[in-house]
């Protein structure tokens, strides 16, 4: 099962989520790409991603009661590589007229550091 993880100093828990793919998809990202459950997850965010489609949303609402969205994302990019794996140490590249090239996303998760500091990572599919 998912952890909990701290997002801007509210705690999101998977059990709470559960049936939000916006806030699993969140909750994999941010702390979770390690745990089989989010799997399948990860999956479906980049077959989104592969067709266009942004990060999935995920709202909270905060300790005064306003509505909270606990990730920002980049438009989407492609970016050249030399190595055999993109950015994300597991999608392979695409190879177009002899180059590497990967499809990326940078996505911001508020507060998700442990030190509670924001957390961004590049998802590549």
């Amino acid at each position: 099962m998912l952890s909990s993880i701290v997002i801007g100093g509210t705690t999101v828990s998977s059990m709470a989520m559960a049936d939000d793919f916006g806030c699993k998809a969140v909750l994999c990202f941010a702390g979770g790409k390690g745990l089989a459950e989010c799997a399948s997850t990860i999956i479906e965010v980049k077959k989104r991603l592969a067709r266009g489609k942004g990060f999935p949303h995920c709202s909270f609402v905060g300790p005064s009661g306003e509505q909270n969205q606990i990730t920002q994302q980049s438009n989407p990019f492609t970016r050249r590589v030399s190595s055999s794996l993109c950015p994300d140490g597991e999608t392979r590249p695409k190879v177009i007229f002899n180059g590497r090239y990967c499809n990326a996303i940078t996505v911001t998760f508020k507060g998700a550091n442990p030190n509670g500091g924001d957390l961004t990572q590049e998802i590549n599919w």
